[in-house]
């Protein structure tokens, strides 16, 4: 017989992962993990793997730890720390009526282990919040396939009704609010720029299809956000960030408008990115750090990095919102795969 606190429905924030420590070490096995994964990368395994444990393997964890040695803080990445934070914070609001915890994509704590500890102590209910506002088949597909495979090998949450997964929420009201509310309060404080830029990460053009709608969802949630903050067309831009290898991905590249703006008049300049729910290294460092400098070195002046919505107080009763409805918000997690 189930105990009470059994018949709760335990919530994973779930979010993209983070080495264990700024090490070369483990960079490298974080970096095996993440660029292993099929949903991240779709070339033929005969031509990738070798690339990545022959080349990538070997060079990008020494310069990725000296970057997150330069953003790691006491409590581990800033990924980990805003994400146990919003947790923190949720559990405040929910008291006993949920139970609020975190799970990795890669890395520590995993999708897997955390299901087990759950498992083990009897809890028959789990629902999964991707923390990517926008759905993607890199991202939430990934989460999704990652479930399966722990249900599979450990054959544990085999009925079907035990799981819940809410998919995006790129759209909803809420989060346009909370985002809307965010970049007012920073420009109380900056003042306004010439543009704003709404950054999204990007992925390779080839992905985007009937079953890749991020594309489509990353204009939606810039143009709702421009909307509520009465931007003109020519007061703001969306952009895609983070291009990895040479391939066509989904445009404009965030480097080449930095490169380009201050050229056609504009100086003054506040990124955003809607798509992070937590900051990380590649807010902090590429948008933070990187894009800055690029900007004033193509004769900008002002460059401002608006931080990510992270223990935002709204933002937080928008999960909340979402976690106390998930019955109605929710799918099955097996209509991804």
């Amino acid at each position: 017989m189930k105990s009470k606190a059994q018949l709760k429905t335990v919530v994973f924030l779930v979010n993209l992962g983070t080495p264990s420590q700024p090490t070369e070490k483990e960079v490298r096995i974080y970096l095996r993990e993440f660029l292993s994964d099929k949903d991240v990368i779709r070339l033929p395994r005969i031509f990738w793997l070798p690339l990545l444990h022959l080349i990538i393997l070997r060079v990008r964890p020494k310069k990725s730890a000296e970057l997150y040695k330069k953003v790691w803080t006491k409590w581990g990445s800033p990924l980990l720390y805003n994400t146990f934070l919003q947790a923190g914070l949720l559990r405040k609001k929910f008291q006993d009526e949920f139970i609020i915890d975190v799970a990795m994509r890669y890395g520590s704590p995993s999708i897997e282990s955390m299901m087990l500890k759950y498992y083990k102590q009897g809890y028959n209910n789990l629902l999964f919040l991707p923390m990517f506002p926008q759905y993607s088949t890199t991202t939430t597909k990934s989460i999704a396939n990652q479930i399966a495979r722990v249900i599979k090998k450990n054959k544990i949450y085999t009925d079907e009704n035990t799981i819940s997964f809410i998919k995006e929420f790129h759209d909803n009201d809420d989060y346009i609010d909370s985002s809307v509310i965010h970049i007012q309060t920073y420009q109380k404080i900056y003042g306004k720029p010439e543009k704003l830029l709404l950054s999204f990460h990007g992925i390779p053009k080839s992905y985007v299809g009937d079953d890749e709608p991020y594309q489509s969802q990353c204009f939606k949630t810039a143009n709702l956000i421009a909307k509520q903050l009465k931007l003109s067309d020519d007061q703001y831009e969306i952009v895609f960030q983070s291009r990895f290898g040479k391939s066509e991905w989904i445009q404009p590249y965030l480097a080449e408008r930095l490169e380009n703006l201050p050229s056609e008049g504009i100086t003054n300049i506040q990124v955003y990115c809607p798509g992070f729910s937590s900051d990380c290294l590649e807010t902090i460092e590429e948008i933070g750090e990187e894009s800055h400098d690029l900007f004033m070195e193509s004769g900008g002046k002002v460059y401002n990095f608006i931080p990510c919505l992270n223990g935002d107080s709204k933002f937080i009763e928008m999960l909340e919102s979402l976690i106390r409805n998930f019955q109605q918000k929710s799918i099955n997690f097996r209509d991804l795969l």
